[in-house]
């Protein structure tokens, strides 16, 4: 039987960023020092950064994927529209968890932490069942429905509607979590569409998230010649 060829996902590349992030979150809750005050103002940051990042995420695809699903397909995001609204209900009560935890003395923080650990861990894990779920019945009733192009145009409408912080967020957590050669895929597109600033400002973050192995298989794939260090000069 001839393969049929792979369809345009419209969710891996983003869920790829929200995994990592979600998985980044939950281990810097488990390892934190709850009574180092900075050390507990930068966990607690980081995991307002990550709900930030869900709540924009499932309000894009509330605002243009459903839409243009229920209109070919009427009823098939019932239950992702419900995911999402537990989704919202939980990060309510996460945020308030945690706004609990910084009126608390450090030395008395020891409970509440451990169970905001606990909590993130589970919304951890209905997020990373939720994507599942997407990627595989969403996507399936997303090709019956509409074709690469339409797929394409959509997900394009909705990159062009992120606000600066959204791309910034975006871009920081996802291009490291992807294979080398969709990162490459992904930023010869966003250098040929989005401001030089926005394109320079992504790589010199990524030299510092990169391995050098990852860095040199990026500046193959852009044509970049990569900078002489010091020790690369003769003596």
């Amino acid at each position: 039987m001839p393969s049929t060829a792979a369809r345009f996902d419209i969710y891996a590349l983003i869920h790829k960023g929200l995994r990592a992030h979600l998985v980044h979150t939950l281990g810097a809750l488990g390892r934190c020092d709850w009574q180092d005050c900075g050390e507990a103002r930068a966990v607690l940051a980081g995991l307002q950064d990550l709900l930030t990042f869900c709540r924009s995420h499932i309000e894009h695809e509330d605002a243009m994927v459903h839409p243009a699903l229920e209109q070919r397909r009427p009823g098939a995001t019932r239950y992702s529209s419900a995911a999402h609204r537990l989704h919202r209900q939980e990060m309510d009560e996460l945020n308030s968890l945690a706004e609990q935890v910084t009126h608390l003395p450090a030395l008395r923080r020891g409970d509440i932490t451990h169970r905001l650990y606990r909590r993130v861990a589970r919304f951890v894990a209905e997020n990373f069942e939720h994507m599942e779920q997407e990627e595989r019945d969403n996507n399936r009733l997303l090709w019956e429905t509409h074709s690469d192009a339409e797929l394409i145009a959509l997900e394009q409408r909705i990159v062009a509607s992120l606000s600066p912080d959204e791309m910034r967020r975006v871009l920081y957590w996802m291009l490291p979590a992807l294979t080398p050669q969709e990162r490459a895929g992904f930023l010869v597109q966003l250098r040929a569409e989005a401001p030089a600033e926005l394109f320079a400002a992504t790589l010199d973050t990524l030299r510092t998230q990169l391995s050098p192995k990852h860095h040199a298989h990026l500046d193959a794939a852009l044509g970049l010649a990569r900078a002489v260090e010091p020790a690369d000069l003769p003596a």
